[in-house]
């Protein structure tokens, strides 16, 4: 059994503080990789696994807890108690199914976590195959069915809540070993704390509320570092610690600040969405696009009415031109692949196991259908004979299925998370674009290579010194980006990540798999300033509370910004037009 939620992990708008696109690019951040059976398995990226839990008998504050989400829910009523976990300090978690032991995805699932001391809901996910559905429900349904929701588990303290108006989508789906699949799909309602009644980014509670109005998920921002060693404890917020709002400039100042700063660029996109995708559907109707977007996302210290230094950096970008050899990485089996691997780029998986062969269909370009592959090392014994699970190595690799081309590859090694890079940005460079030049097609190629570091993305008020296990391992990351009548085409591309100790190559992927399109003339579009007073109009400012966080460690200080609302992120400026378009979700 696998499902896959769209929306499972939300990374805050805060994390544009450190480096938007540092954020975006280094997938070692992400968090749950696998679900097996009944019961998920949640493994972090430290390779310490959640264990599948076996106790399965409730004392009497945690019944008294589950009966209270029974009053609210009633379907989980007809669940027998299948787990219970309660070894951290802070929270416990119980498993529910109507199955009878085994792991058949059509059964129904139900797990939901706890605070210990007050017995509070911080978390809710439910599978229930009677409400499969592929439909979305209505924004005022979904809204109304989120809010009751929240009502009944917070009650009082909902006053400390306000509904965010813009709404996510997310879906996924199971399937048997006889080919029945089934599918869900879900609103997901945003409520954002309130701290001196502004919203603090930092904390939140989403609900997601299918087609039927059936709540199947509740969560709880942060609730995955609660009982988490190396991760930050948050108790109540204390409005004592967080600025004053009214020390801050008005808006109309700080939208004068943020005009001067930003910047706008033109951006094609062959294959643009035109609405959301649905679960189940393998494809979406799309049309090539020629975009503004912005250089830079500035945040305005609402206290001091001036940018934010650490959320002004700009990607480093350049235009270059490269004779392609044409050369393509094929294998016929993953054996092959790896060992074509270990061959171009000196990675090695003795030691590694293959955990997953999986084939899937890329939704934006029609009949193009790709395989993965995992491999991962086992636990090397460290002290006491404790599995060290920061010496695990992971290998990601996705192949085109019909012609065995390796289109992508990722190398996730747990080892010199902290440590400094032992080369420079220049060797970096120069080793992506002697690789990435082999696999790029045959003949001259006008080029966007944008570059950043892993190490230029710390901010100054991490202590360097707390960061040996905890830091990202260093690395260059480049993109290289076709362009058209001069403007970069984003879905056209290829990306190299260079490792900042070894110098080889550990990441790569291959984005020109697809035939190209007819792309829009950039002559008669609208200026760029015309673009800026558009995003101004569609995202404007709003005041709120961030509180910046890196690995284990947190900012001396809350923060009150001034930063456009990013909460919806459907939305693109057509440079034809100058209109703001946004995705359809029907």
């Amino acid at each position: 059994m696998k499902r896959v939620k769209g929306a499972a992990i939300v990374v805050l708008a805060v994390g544009m503080l450190l480096s938007a696109t540092a954020w975006a690019a280094e997938k070692e951040a992400s968090g749950v990789r696998e679900a097996q059976g009944g019961v998920e398995t949640l493994e972090l990226k430290d390779g310490a696994a959640k264990q599948p839990v076996v106790k399965t008998a409730l004392n009497e504050s945690q019944r008294q807890a589950l009966e209270k989400i029974y009053q609210i829910v009633p379907e989980l009523k007809e669940l027998s108690v299948k787990g219970v976990s309660d070894e951290g300090d802070s929270t416990w978690e119980v498993f529910l199914s109507d199955s009878a032991g085994d792991a058949a995805p059509m059964h129904t699932f139900a797990r939901l976590a706890f605070e210990t001391d007050t017995g509070e809901l911080i978390m809710f996910d439910i599978q229930n195959p009677d409400w499969a559905s592929a439909e979305l429900p209505a924004s005022g349904l979904a809204k109304e069915k989120a809010a009751d929701f929240a009502r009944r588990v917070l009650g009082d303290k909902m006053k400390d809540y306000q509904m965010n108006n813009q709404i996510s989508y997310s879906g996924g789906g199971s399937q048997d070993d006889k080919g029945n699949k089934i599918t869900w799909a879900s609103a997901n309602v945003q409520f954002e704390r309130l701290i001196n009644g502004i919203p603090f980014l930092n904390s939140g509670i989403r609900v997601g509320v299918d087609a039927a109005g059936h709540v199947t998920e509740y969560y709880t921002e942060g609730y995955f570092k609660r009982n988490d060693k190396d991760s930050i404890k948050d108790g109540e917020p204390d409005p004592a610690v967080f600025p004053d709002p009214a020390l801050a400039v008005t808006k109309q100042a700080a939208e004068e600040v943020y005009a001067d700063l930003l910047k706008m660029k033109l951006n094609y996109v062959e294959r643009q969405p035109l609405r959301y995708l649905k679960p189940g559907e393998e494809e979406v109707e799309t049309r090539p696009v020629l975009e503004y977007i912005p250089t830079t996302y500035a945040f305005i210290d609402a206290v001091t009415g001036k940018p934010l230094d650490e959320s002004q950096e700009q990607q480093s970008t350049s235009l270059i031109s490269l004779a392609g050899e044409g050369k393509k990485l094929v294998a016929g089996t993953p054996e092959e692949a790896a060992a074509l691997l270990a061959a171009e780029t000196g990675i090695d998986i003795s030691g590694m196991k293959l955990m997953r062969e999986d084939e899937m269909e890329d939704h934006l370009k029609s009949g193009i259908k790709v395989k993965e592959y995992s491999w991962r090392s086992e636990p090397q014994t460290g002290n006491k004979d404790v599995p060290d699970y920061n010496t695990m190595r992971y290998l990601d690799l996705n192949m085109l299925a019909d012609t065995g081309q390796i289109i992508g590859f990722s190398l996730y090694d747990e080892s010199g998370r902290g440590k400094k890079a032992t080369i420079s940005r220049e060797t970096a460079q120069e080793t992506a674009i002697q690789f990435v030049q082999k696999y790029l097609e045959q003949g001259t190629a006008e080029l966007e290579m944008c570059v950043y570091s892993t190490q230029e993305t710390i901010p100054n008020w991490v202590d360097m010194n707390k960061l040996k296990d905890n830091g990202v391992r260093p690395a260059f990351h480049f993109t290289f980006t076709y362009t058209h009548q001069g403007v970069p085409v984003s879905d056209r591309l290829y990306s190299v990540t260079v490792d900042g100790i070894t110098g080889r190559v550990r990441a790569y992927y291959n984005g020109n798999s697809s035939s190209p399109v007819t792309l829009p003339d950039s002559k008669n579009i609208v200026t760029a300033e015309a673009a800026k007073a558009e995003f101004l109009k569609s995202l404007p400012l709003r005041l709120v509370y961030v509180w910046p966080e890196f690995f284990d460690q947190k900012a001396p200080k809350p923060l009150l910004v001034y930063m456009p609302d990013y909460s919806y992120g459907g939305q693109y400026i057509d440079a034809l037009t100058g209109k703001t378009m946004t995705l359809e979700t029907k």
